[in-house]
């Protein structure tokens, strides 16, 4: 792989412990106007030894940024979103190539636009990410096309976790439940929740992640 221009802010965070090859790194994608700092307090559901790696959206936006601007009637989805997936995936692989980090495990951790996208990654670079949290996204269409190309017959071993919003108005709670059977089709380990809480992170999803990544990943 040739060099990968570094097209996203990033902040990599190590841990007090020793780094060993079973270190995961943990990736962050925040939301619409918010910044790489937004989701930097989640990383500690997956444990204190863990090498936090935050990326930032490279558009302006009401205060802070985003990765994209949902303008759709200018550009297809697969354009403006497919080019962010893939942009997001090759910028991690460099870093992650040049911190000789390329053979750690690779979590990722989104809400809304950012789990949008963990939701591309997942599908178009099936098992690259060995964990994957979906806060509060939705489920484009190209992204169902490229799994019935290329998925079909397959079961991919990203372990992910799926939560929604019963009073969100941007993202409906039966979007939620539609992303977690679409990904039962094609991943052995796919966990669901809903919070009666609108478009936001419930207080309870921390706990919720912990015991789950607990269970389905460090206790094997």
């Amino acid at each position: 792989m040739g060099y990968v221009s570094m097209k996203y802010k990033y902040e990599i965070i190590y841990p007090k412990a020793e780094v060993t090859k079973v270190t995961p790194v943990v990736m962050t994608l925040h939301g619409m106007g918010a910044s790489y700092l937004d989701l930097r307090p989640l990383v500690s559901v997956f444990g204190k030894n863990v090498i936090e790696l935050h990326l930032q959206g490279d558009l302006n936006y009401r205060g802070g940024y985003a990765y994209f601007t949902p303008e759709f009637g200018k550009k297809a989805e697969i354009d403006v979103i497919g080019n962010v997936v893939k942009n997001i995936h090759d910028q991690v692989q460099e870093i992650l190539k040049q911190k000789k980090l390329q053979n750690n495990p690779l979590f990722s951790l989104g809400f809304s636009q950012g789990a949008i996208i963990n939701t591309g990654l997942s599908i178009f670079y099936p098992n690259w990410l060995d964990v994957v949290v979906i806060l509060s996204a939705r489920l484009p269409a190209f992204y169902i096309e490229e799994a019935d190309k290329n998925l079909v017959g397959r079961k991919i071993s990203t372990k992910i976790f799926i939560s929604q919003g019963q009073k969100d108005t941007l993202f409906k709670p039966k979007i939620g439940r539609e992303i977690a059977t679409f990904f039962r089709q094609y991943a052995s380990s796919v966990e669901y929740h809903e919070y009666p809480s609108g478009h936001t992170v419930n207080c309870n999803t921390p706990q919720d992640i912990n015991d789950w990544v607990n269970e389905v990943y460090f206790a094997k």
